[in-house]
């Protein structure tokens, strides 16, 4: 079952600050672990530390690294109001999506958010693709970015709503707490959240899904800031790309390791690096594949052995600054 949000830092019973970063190296150091309470103010419910692990999952060669966390404790819930509190901040943001069109209440007390909407206003908002891609971008591109454009009122509502609806899934653990409660359609069809937001160990999912459709498709990622790259004096384009932490694991295939990079372009630098090296920000749109590259390597601690390394790009040029957002 979903715990919520997964939180960064509590309290001791003496009000004492515990970030997760020093509860890892405590438990690294076989020391015991403090009690621990929520630390928004009027909470305090308990809730326990969940050390660094991986986990394994059936179709995939390589376990997946899932990062130390703080989480409610089994049977407790966070008070109304508490910034921890994920149904009662989706619920906030579902009141506050007041265009039916968009957001549609059901007659079961659900809501459905219509991604036809959405994904027709990406497309007014996006670009022409160049004559000359930037050889240097971390993803190929296959549009050109542009400075930012304007938004009408509604489908500057809409890109607001559902920023808001992913940065609340960005925060939580799975998507329980969403799907329980808010469901995606695309026309005549139903998505599954597990087929619109993709955190950093499915972005090679994101990459079939893409691959495998025949029409542009409205697709979250999360992902963590790596690095910014502006065009050098005199270069030919002018996007700044922002690059992602990428995701590599093994095949099955032997001496081979595949790599998925995620990045996004635009003309305006200043923008792409206020979100800093090292931030967690979600990021969607009508994303594109970019052009697959493959090296082959010697083996740094096998000289007789070559590694083929292969690189599998995702770009995003979006229309719409709201189409970045930071996870706090």
């Amino acid at each position: 079952m979903s715990r919520g949000i997964k939180m960064r830092r509590a309290l001791g019973t003496f009000g004492t600050p515990h970030r997760v970063e020093d509860l890892q190296k405590r438990h690294d150091a076989q020391q015991t672990l403090p009690t621990l309470l929520c630390d928004s103010p009027g909470c305090g419910v308990s809730v326990r530390f969940v050390t660094e692990h991986t986990r394994s999952r059936a179709d995939r060669t390589t376990p997946i690294h899932v990062p130390a966390y703080i989480a409610l404790k089994k049977g407790v819930e966070h008070i109304r109001g508490c910034r921890y509190d994920a149904p009662g901040r989706l619920q906030t943001i579902l009141a506050a999506g007041s265009d039916p069109d968009f957001l549609q209440a059901l007659d079961d007390g659900k809501h459905e958010l219509r991604l036809l909407l959405l994904q027709q206003g990406l497309k007014r908002g996006s670009n022409q693709a160049p004559a000359s891609p930037a050889p240097t971008a971390s993803a190929s591109a296959t549009r050109r970015p542009t400075t930012y454009q304007g938004t009408g009122q509604r489908l500057d509502s809409y890109l607001r709503t559902v920023a808001d609806l992913l940065t609340l899934r960005a925060m939580c653990d799975d998507d329980a707490v969403l799907a329980a409660q808010l469901t995606l359609r695309l026309g005549k069809k139903k998505i599954e959240w597990s087929n619109f937001f993709y955190e950093p160990d499915r972005y090679d999912e994101a990459w079939e899904r893409l691959g495998a459709a025949s029409t542009d498709l409205p697709m979250a990622l999360v992902g963590t800031v790596r690095s910014h790259r502006s065009p050098p004096p005199g270069a030919s384009y002018s996007a700044t790309y922002l690059n992602c932490t990428s995701k590599y694991q093994r095949t099955g295939v032997t001496d081979q390791m595949d790599f998925y990079e995620v990045s996004v372009g635009h003309d305006d630098a200043a923008w792409l690096q206020s979100f800093p090296v090292g931030a967690d920000i979600v990021m969607f749109g009508l994303w594109r594949q970019g052009k697959t590259t493959s090296s082959i390597k010697v083996d740094s601690k096998d000289a007789t052995r070559k590694i083929t390394y292969v690189t599998h790009k995702l770009a995003l040029w979006p229309g719409f600054k709201r189409q970045l957002a930071l996870v706090d």
